[in-house]
């Protein structure tokens, strides 16, 4: 075992599963409970509203290159968690990421609060810019100032539900005396905040985040110099720098055994976690061969972590 600080928590993606669940969705709610019966922490959904034919603009990439194409399946995420949510009882549900500036705030404080009510208080909101611009147009949302907008749109949620009534005044959303109702079952729901590794973020996020999901994947010195830079953030605004996450996306390997996969991501998982990252992201495509041996699969990597590290840190749940 290592430092037996424990692991970070296991949160396991249900994005890109066509594979597993069937064109229409048709198993997806029976691989959530599979999950869940696993022992992992958390279930997430990431999302696009739409996407072009040919996509532009991700970064990092070039013209017309994305990993999906553009008919890849994106179930509306605050919709499908709260079918899960009526599936299962115990584990967190997350959006990593949900476009937060293509929606209201106003709209996106109601859809959240009221997840959160249905899950009895298990919705972790993970949020992000995006980057398509043809997904922005189609939606009719000006792609520009799109950090301001992030930031008003995550005070107006905030101001929405923790005030009954409500007053907000930005340059983008403004609003006086107004009801967000039922309220969220948890004090705060918790705000993951996706972007890039640099100290613009890095203070959004010792601002209005319970955690940070730097872009990049799970580059080492990137967890690294995100974990400084929310320090850093966090001693300026008089915050306590434990109490911000970093999640991490890790890419199973698809050579090898079973066995060999599962101890390549729990080495990965351990460098991760000296790094400073306290919530690992899987995908299931390739871990699983599908939908019956999801539980086995998922419930043996959680073990052979465990054995590694200990138990999930209770700071990472």
């Amino acid at each position: 075992m290592d430092d037996g600080i424990g692991r970070p928590a296991i949160s396991i993606a249900l994005s890109h599963v066509e594979t597993l669940v069937g064109p229409h969705c048709e198993r997806l709610l029976e691989l959530a409970r599979a999950v869940e019966r696993s022992g992992a922490e958390q279930i997430a959904l990431s999302e696009h509203v739409t996407l072009a034919r040919v996509i532009t603009g991700h970064p990092g990439k070039g013209p017309g290159v994305f990993p999906f194409p553009g008919s890849e399946q994106y179930p509306e995420p605050m919709v499908t968690l709260a079918a899960i949510a009526a599936v299962t009882s115990r584990i967190r549900l997350s959006t990593n990421i949900l476009i937060a500036p293509l929606r209201p705030a106003v709209l996106l404080a109601k859809s959240a609060s009221t997840l959160d009510c249905l899950s009895g208080g298990r919705l972790d909101l993970g949020v992000g810019t995006g980057w398509h611009v043809d997904e922005y147009a189609a939606i009719g949302v000006p792609m520009t100032q799109l950090a301001s907008r992030l930031d008003d749109t995550l005070r107006a949620c905030r101001a929405l539900w923790s005030s009954q009534p409500a007053s907000f005044s930005s340059a983008t959303v403004s609003f006086s005396e107004m009801y967000c109702c039922p309220s969220p079952v948890q004090a705060e729901i918790p705000i993951w905040i996706g972007g890039g590794v640099n100290r613009g973020v890095a203070r959004r996020v010792a601002e209005l985040g319970a955690g940070w999901t730097p872009m990049g994947g799970n580059d080492l010195e990137e967890v690294r110099t995100a974990r400084s830079m929310i320090t850093s953030a966090c001693q300026d605004a008089g915050r306590d720098p434990s109490t911000v996450g970093i999640r991490v996306s890790v890419a199973p390997s698809t050579v090898g055994s079973a066995q060999d996969r599962i101890t390549g991501i729990v080495d990965r998982m351990a460098e991760l976690a000296a790094a400073g990252a306290t919530v690992v992201q899987l995908p299931l495509p390739q871990l699983v061969s599908g939908v019956d041996d999801a539980t086995e699969v998922i419930a043996s990597l959680i073990e052979a972590a465990d054995a590694r590290m200990g138990p999930v840190s209770a700071s990472a749940r």
